[in-house]
This record gives C-alpha cells, structure tokens and sequence, in this order.
C-alpha cells in the first residue's frame, strides 16, 4: 500500500533501542520526526536517522513546548502523536489509514492500554483511557504544559478502533526515574503559575489520591501491581507538594544566613 499522508510525531531521548523496534513499524506513514533532547548520552540519533527519520535536536524544556516545536517542523497533512514507548496494533493501523483516506473529522481518539512491569492494568483510572492522537496539522497546537500535554484541535473529534499499546513501566528503574522526573516537573509547573502548598496539602492529598485510585477507581482488582501503582501515584503527588512546600522555607533560610540572621 501507499504511504500515507502522514507525519509521525516523536519525541526521543535515550530510546535507541525502543526506536530500532518501533521505527519499522511505521512504513505506513511518509514522514517520520524524530525530535531528540539534546541530553540524549545513546545512539538515538543514529538509530532514527537509520530508519529514515528526520532528526532535529532540541533542549528539553518541557514536553508541551517539545511537541509544538516539532509540529512546526512537520510537513504532512495529518500529524500521528506517538511516544517511543508505545505501539498501535493493527486494527488501530487500519482505523488511522480509514480516518486519513476518509474520515471527516480533525482529530481523532485511539484506546491506550497500560502494562507495568509486564502486567497490564485494567483499574487505578487507566481503563478505557482514550488519548488525541490523529489529527489535521493545519488544525492542531499543543499546550506549554511541561507534563501531561495536550493538544488542542479546532474542529470536530471522533474515536477510532484498535489500541495504542503503552509499555512504559518496564523496569523498576523507569518507574522510578519517572515518578521523580514527573513531580519535580508538575512543582514547577504549578511554581510558575503562582501557587504553592500548605502542610495540610502534603498530609492529606497523597493519601486521598491512593483511596482515589485504589479503592474508587478499584485499583486492588489489579493485584499487588494495582497496590503499586496507587502507591506510585500517591508518592508522587507526596514529592511534588513537598517541594512546593519546603522550596520557600528553604529560601528564607538562606536569605537568612546571607543576612547573618541564622546560623
């Protein structure tokens, strides 16, 4: 079949590996953009510039920004948001190729489904979670958000079959890279919009966020694997208020010292 009028979006850093196996995957599309952080320490580069993407390299300052920067770089009709991590099955790949050649609507929604650490969960929020991922260029922007990004389309959104397979978690050390990464990014985010957090804010959302998760959203049907990702997600909101917390005391602390106030 003919590619199609497509612009497979990517971001990349260290993901060599996941790269060589997703990029293959991808011959449906004419165009592939690979937008790699600058921090990138593996063969990420090369990887995608050997299956026949096109490269570009730019300081991770936020995802929201990263995905915009490389939309305005994109050269097909229809733009297809994918993570390095994930893959459409190819009922999903059928339903893309019937939206592009037919569809009417400017964005379009694929069901994602979530493993970790080689489970899949089924609770904890994540089940029949549907994610904007096909959409008209001409139509689309992504929000500054520096997690969590969304897009915004002007026009119609529809939903398509098939699944994004999501394997993110894989190992512990990613589970945990991110959970820090995430918190550390949703603190400042908040930090520049203005707000911060009370004590109350770290004693009492994180748990509230477990109950949420584990109980009202029946994240236990998930087995011990549910028990952690609750776990997971309430340490994260944990850090995150924390550090909105602490980093105004912190400062004045050392505006004291500074000022021969403190010892």
């Amino acid at each position: 079949m003919d590619a199609l009028p497509i612009s497979v979006l990517l971001l990349a850093r260290d993901e060599a590996a996941r790269l060589a196996d997703l990029l293959p995957r991808l011959a449906f599309a004419r165009e592939i953009v690979v937008v790699v952080d600058t921090a990138t320490r593996d063969a990420t580069r090369e990887v995608a510039a050997g299956h026949g993407a096109r490269v570009l390299e730019r300081a991770l300052d936020g995802f929201g920004p990263q995905r915009a920067f490389g939309l305005a770089h994109a050269r097909e009709a229809w733009v297809l948001w994918l993570d390095a991590d994930e893959r459409l099955d190819a009922r999903a790949v059928a339903s893309v190729r019937g939206a592009v050649e037919n569809g009417a609507a400017a964005g379009y929604r694929i069901e994602r489904v979530t493993w970790f650490l080689g489970k899949r969960i089924r609770h904890c929020g994540w089940r029949g979670e549907k994610v904007l991922r096909l959409f008209r260029r001409e139509a689309a922007s992504f929000d500054d958000a520096p997690v969590h990004e969304q897009v915004r389309i002007r026009g119609a959104v529809a939903d398509l079959g098939g699944v994004i397979e999501h394997r993110s978690y894989e190992r512990w050390e990613d589970c945990r890279d991110k959970l820090m990464r995430y918190a550390a990014a949703g603190a400042a985010s908040m930090r520049r919009a203005g707000r911060g957090a009370t004590a109350l804010d770290v004693l009492v959302r994180p748990p509230l966020r477990f109950l949420r998760m584990y109980v009202l959203q029946a994240g236990f049907l998930d087995g011990a694997h549910g028990l952690l990702v609750c776990a997971l997600a309430a340490a994260q909101v944990l850090l995150k208020y924390a550090e909105l917390w602490a980093a105004p005391r912190a400062g004045s602390v050392t505006e004291d010292r500074r000022a021969g106030n403190a010892p």
